[in-house]
């Protein structure tokens, strides 16, 4: 029975062994894969590089630098913008499409995709222009895209001699900072020894911002005339931005936009995180009216965000609201004037603005497409900065708020092509509120 014990051990002491060599055994033969084979230079696969030509001439992030831009495409009148909800964009891009009409060539540039020190060079081009378009957001802030821009005015102290510019600002003379951006570029500017070619125009969102800038641009390109010697063609430039590309039948319909912001898909498969460029379809639980008579409005709503994982933190935090149902939004695209590829309806119901009153420029390329002389002269003579041009365009679009689908239905002999009406139209944007939650 003593013996037991060491039979046992025996057998024990001899399984270790074996067990040992062949880890050890194991170890080298890793060993020799890794420093042997493993360490081989392996070929790299070549891969075919695919490219997209944008159809806008705007400055992107992917351009070295908007001056190798502009010199590439022979322009040599770049509008930038300060924007938070499309007005400011918009009016750069008819700032651009008007350098045409006097035999420069403009385009469009966000401060925020371009290096800003490389305004210093502007005067590489011959007869350049700089001209910005910067509304004020909030109380006296930049809007989110000329942060970094209102940063370098700030701190920089880069040599603008010779550098030709113009400021138009758009704000609310309901808050305190009225315009203060626009104000600061303009005065900045001058400071780091920019010329002005105009004086700083400031256009008031209370009011009529439109008229305002109708105004300021009638006399602005006068003096860019008289500065630069150039003179008008007298013609009215009808550029289209962009093409249309019919899709084959056959197309795969996964790959249509069917309302998402930005990713095909997105609202049948929400994925977090979600932001301005992936927000979270939310369900409105409830929705009822606070004010009972009178012509003021107060609804209080609800969200369902249990599925979504976001935590409301401070009462001071802020909700972006994307509303999707006879309308939408859309987040500006640099190579196509919304998601796309997408159908009409889906471009009319999420992502062009169809329910505010049509601007001037609008309506001045919509009279392009009537065969009635009298309807075409109604529509040119509310895009005039004339007293009697503004007053029209006043009462009959913007005091009774007329939107394009009463101006079609107003005017029958109308016909616009859909693609170019889409074209047209501006952006929805997203509306930001103040959450009204408890600290606990």
């Amino acid at each position: 029975m003593s013996s037991a014990p060491d039979v046992i051990m025996g057998q024990a002491e001899s399984l270790i062994s074996m067990t040992d060599l062949f880890v050890l055994s194991l170890a080298g033969g890793f060993a020799m894969y890794w420093f042997v084979f493993r360490n081989k230079k392996q070929e790299t696969p070549n891969f075919k590089k695919l490219t997209v030509a944008p159809v806008l001439e705007r400055s992107t992030s992917s351009d070295a630098s908007f001056i190798t831009k502009m010199k590439n495409t022979g322009r040599n009148v770049v509008v930038f913008y300060g924007s938070q909800t499309g007005t400011a964009e918009e009016f750069a891009t008819r700032l651009a499409k008007d350098a045409a009409r006097y035999g420069m060539k403009g385009m469009v540039a966000d401060p925020e995709e371009c290096d800003m020190e490389d305004l210093t060079k502007l005067t590489e081009i011959e007869n350049s222009l700089a001209i910005f378009c910067m509304a004020t957001y909030g109380e006296g802030d930049p809007t989110d895209n000329a942060q970094e821009f209102q940063e370098f005015l700030t701190n920089g102290n880069g040599d603008f001699t010779g550098i030709k510019f113009a400021v138009f600002g758009l704000g609310n003379k309901t808050y305190e900072h009225y315009n203060s951006m626009g104000i600061f570029v303009d005065k900045r500017l001058e400071e780091l020894g920019g010329e002005r070619v105009f004086e700083l125009g400031l256009g008031d969102d209370d009011a009529n911002i439109e008229e305002d800038f109708v105004t300021w641009r009638e006399k602005f390109w006068p003096a860019v005339c008289a500065n630069f010697g150039v003179e008008a063609t007298g013609e009215n430039v009808n550029t289209r931005q962009y093409a249309l590309t019919p899709l084959a039948d056959d197309f795969p319909k996964e790959k249509i936009f069917t309302g998402e912001v930005a990713r095909v898909g997105s609202f049948a498969n929400q994925k977090p995180p979600y932001d301005v460029k992936n927000p979270y379809l939310a369900s409105v639980t409830v929705n009822r009216e606070l004010h009972k008579g009178g012509d003021r409005s107060c609804m209080h709503i609800e969200l369902d965000i249990s599925e979504s994982k976001i935590r409301v933190g401070s009462p001071y935090d802020h909700m972006a609201f994307r509303v999707f149902h006879d309308s939408g939004i859309y987040d500006a695209s640099k190579k196509h004037p919304f998601p796309c590829p997408c159908t009409y309806r889906t471009a009319l119901t999420h992502y062009v603005d169809i329910t505010q009153p049509p601007r001037t420029h609008v309506l001045g390329e919509l009279a392009e497409y009537t065969d009635n002389p009298q309807d075409k002269e109604f529509l040119q003579k509310m895009t005039q900065a004339t007293d009697e041009g503004k007053k029209l365009y006043n009462d009959w679009i913007h005091t009774d708020h007329r939107d394009i689908l009463a101006i079609l239905e107003d005017i029958p002999s109308l016909k616009p092509p859909i693609d170019h009406l889409c074209e047209l139209l501006p952006r929805l944007q997203p509306r930001f509120y103040s959450i009204s939650s408890s600290p606990k």
